[in-house]
């Protein structure tokens, strides 16, 4: 990404978190850079565009923090976990408006599809690679670990989303219910993997 585009997402994720996506016109962004609308269109055609490569600079951002918490695991699984599901809660606070948004565009199944199931897979990858070390170093007994990540991260979404689900459905955000939710999901979290962990 050039530097023109990295400004313009900058901008753009700084409107999008304040207003959401759809309150979000291209002319504001344009306006907050102090470019044309004409030398915005020239790097993003459309909103979507822009929508995908702020989602993608956030979620990349999230994931370098992810994998560096996973590089750290010793022996600590549900420890590690518990950081990793803190760090998640950390960004939707942050990002509660565009975390909305994210979820009713999953519902559903705009043109952001395609990005929301990368990240899925992202998701699931890093969960993968955090449970494989907790096996090799004999904490925790899983037989098949691609089902156990695929599992994992689609019970914590679940829980995300049955929370949040009349917050997405208004579109009126409730920032408060990400500390519940957070609760939510470290209680399933124990549950699933305290009876595997080798003692």
């Amino acid at each position: 990404m050039d530097n023109r585009k990295e400004e313009i997402v900058e901008a753009a994720i700084k409107r999008f978190s304040h207003y959401g996506f759809n309150k979000t016109t291209m002319n504001e962004i344009a306006e907050d850079l102090r470019i044309t609308k004409a030398n915005l269109y020239y790097y993003y055609p459309d909103k979507n565009a822009l929508i995908k490569d702020v989602l993608s600079a956030i979620a990349q951002e999230a994931n370098q923090c992810e994998c560096a918490i996973i590089g750290k695991y010793d022996n600590n699984l549900l420890e590690t976990l518990f950081a990793l599901l803190e760090l998640r809660a950390s960004y939707i606070r942050k990002y509660y408006v565009l975390h909305l948004s994210e979820n009713l565009e999953w519902i559903k199944g705009l043109e952001l599809t395609d990005v929301l199931i990368e990240f899925h897979k992202r998701d699931i990858s890093n969960i993968k690679n955090l449970l494989t070390k907790a096996i090799a170093a004999g904490e925790v007994k899983i037989i098949d670990v691609e089902c156990a990540s695929l599992c994992f991260v689609e019970i914590v979404r679940g829980l995300g989303i049955m929370h949040n689900i009349a917050d997405i459905v208004t579109g009126l955000p409730n920032v408060n219910k990400v500390d519940k939710i957070l609760v939510s999901q470290k209680k399933a979290t124990q549950f699933i993997f305290e009876g595997k962990i080798v003692s």
